[in-house]
């Protein structure tokens, strides 16, 4: 890793030289990102160095990053998959707009409606369908969707067709049985759909030999040019071999794997649906004295008994009580369960890996207990330097942020146990100050923290101000008027500093700068600094856009929220190109381009 590392970023040096998926997480814990890499410690590690050259979409993702999360993988091309199959999961809002879904098509058989469409998407969903590719290149798969119309007559219109009027084109054409005639036998459809998913599944070896002697038909009555389609088409048909893969099917399934401590276990739970990885989940049991087919045997009951039941459950080993289980899990889920310890193949590749990321996930649970006893150190060793009588375990940090006194903002962050509570984040929009006078923004966040008598959170050992001595001075005399005893102490960006109030014995306190009570410190005040500042753009970006914004003819409030939630500010929609802006339903070319050149004279 390079030294040049910008500062304050999330912690990932216990992160491995392994294949994987890492999933980056906001401040409100929503992933924003999901990536794969080779060696996810490298690959993690170059978004937070210091580079010029970074697009600034990348320097906004990175300043939002709170928290990084990653999966093991065997390989770099099972990370791909499993990197798209989360990505299709949960939309992440910088994986949107990747051109993979854009670029990669799939083919979808509605196979459990009463007449089963095949046609082309670009997005694969998590619904009852049938789908193949994703496809590298769409022409082939045209070209086999065309096929399909030819040789199985397959519908390709949207809605219910037994409510449609009359036939559409393809039916007059001889490339649809047209069941929307009402003279089409359901069955007889399906035969036809059946055998189109069998020669989807790559079974096309019977298909090539009809095409081909066709083709060699239309060439000895010198049709040419039907020889020629025929061509086209046994080419398409073999170009679409090579990328042929299945990524559905009925073959749902959960994966368990685990890692056994002498007192811990560590359980991976990866769930498989219509055979492809969307999601797993982490479990930390106590082992006793257990054996680790009793430990299966223990979590199946468990976890079963409020969850879905899959028709496979893929363990490394058998449970004691397997047929009672196996009989407790079929009755659960209304259908056949089976147990399985694959061998070899794909399913024994995904309980390895599943296994794999147990181990991690007790590496984790290692490194966060180490850091926690380091944490209760840091506050022991705080008490003892200030001369608190309570271990600041609840500490709230104060912050104002302005430009020359405009939108001024004051954060309130709360850390538990040295751990952020974003739930107990607050922020104040100044109310009472005009002008630039922070020691009076500082007094008035403080006094309306601390007056609301009704607010549900309990009062904090230590309150850090970032600041110096005005304002210390100015947060501690809203306390002496509330009549609240709390010690309070600021943090000077510039030394690092510790400043007292002015009724305190001592005026300052100098720590050295590798202490552990320092560094919970500035832990504290680095996030009330960040979370003032993003409040205040946030209240900055909202005045801007409804002075801006509103003075447009043809935006009203609809239009106004859909263009600030697809590009997420006023200064972004001014810098997106006309056509894009286009793109916004409603909006068209034409208020498109009144948009730019409003934005363009504001500016």
């Amino acid at each position: 890793m390079s030294e040049n590392i910008v500062p304050g970023h999330p912690d990932i040096s216990d992160f491995p030289h392994l294949p994987g998926v890492y999933l980056m997480k906001d401040a409100n814990d929503t992933i924003i990102y999901i990536g794969k890499a080779r060696d996810l410690k490298k690959r993690v590690s170059q978004y937070f160095q210091t580079d010029k050259n970074k697009s600034q979409k990348t320097k906004v993702l990175v300043s939002k990053i709170r928290d990084i999360e990653y999966i093991v993988t065997s390989t770099e091309v099972e990370a791909l998959i499993l990197e798209a199959n989360l990505i299709k999961k949960n939309r992440p809002r910088y994986n949107i707009s990747l051109k993979d879904d854009k670029r990669y098509p799939y083919v979808k058989v509605t196979i459990n409606s009463r007449y089963p469409r095949i046609y082309l998407v670009r997005r694969r969903l998590m619904d009852d369908a049938v789908y193949f590719g994703p496809y590298t290149s769409v022409k082939p798969v045209r070209t086999t969707l065309d096929l399909i119309s030819q040789i199985f007559k397959i519908r390709r219109c949207h809605g219910n067709p037994t409510q449609k009027k009359r036939p559409c084109l393809n039916y007059h054409i001889n490339r649809c049985m047209g069941p929307c005639t009402g003279d089409v036998d359901a069955e007889e459809y399906r035969d036809n759909v059946k055998a189109a998913v069998k020669y989807l599944r790559g079974d096309t070896g019977d298909l090539l030999g009809k095409l081909k002697k066709q083709m060699q038909e239309y060439a000895e009555k010198q049709r040419y040019e039907a020889a020629s389609v025929i061509r086209d088409q046994i080419e398409g048909l073999k170009e679409l071999a090579k990328q042929q893969r299945t990524t559905a099917g009925i073959d749902d399934r959960d994966v368990i794997g685990l890692h056994v401590d002498e007192k811990d276990v560590y359980v991976q739970l990866f769930y498989v649906r219509n055979g492809s990885m969307v999601g797993r989940a982490d479990f930390e049991l106590n082992r006793g004295k257990s054996t680790s087919s009793e430990i299966i045997a223990e979590f199946i009951k468990q976890y079963y008994q409020d969850s879905p039941v899959p028709p496979e459950i893929v363990v490394p080993e058998m449970p004691p009580e397997e047929k009672v289980i196996l009989k407790w899990l079929s009755e659960k889920a209304g259908r056949k369960v089976t147990l399985n310890i694959p061998r070899i193949g794909e399913k024994k590749k995904l309980l390895d890996m599943a296994m794999k990321n147990a181990t991690m996930a007790r590496e984790r649970a290692n490194t966060e207990k180490a850091k926690k006893e380091g944490t209760l150190k840091g506050l022991e060793a705080l008490q003892e330097k200030l001369g608190i009588g309570t271990l600041p375990r609840h500490i709230e940090g104060f912050d104002i942020s302005n430009i020359s006194g405009s939108d001024p903002v004051a954060s309130m962050v709360v850390f538990k146990n040295g751990t952020p509570s974003k739930a107990d984040y607050r922020h104040y929009n100044i109310k009472s100050v005009e002008g630039i006078d922070d020691f009076a923004m500082m007094a008035e966040a403080v006094g309306r923290r601390y007056s609301h008598k009704k607010d549900k959170q309990a009062m904090p050992d230590l309150i850090l101000i970032d600041g110096g001595e005005g304002q210390v001075n100015a947060a501690n005399r809203e306390l002496q008027k509330l009549q609240m005893n709390i010690p309070i102490i600021g943090l000077a960006k510039k030394f690092e500093h510790i400043i007292f109030p002015e009724n305190h014995p001592r005026k300052l306190l100098i720590l050295p700068k590798k202490s552990p009570a320092l560094k919970i410190l500035m832990q504290v005040r680095d996030e009330a600094h960040r979370f003032a500042v993003a409040s205040h753009r946030k209240r900055r970006s909202a005045r801007l856009s409804h002075s801006e914004l509103d003075g447009i003819e043809g935006i009203g409030e609809k239009k106004k929220k859909e263009l600030l939630q697809h590009f997420g500010s006023v200064e972004k929609i001014r810098q997106a190109e006309e056509k894009e802006v286009a793109e916004i339903e409603g909006i068209g070319k034409e208020l498109a381009r009144r948009i730019a050149e409003k934005l363009r004279e504001q500016k």
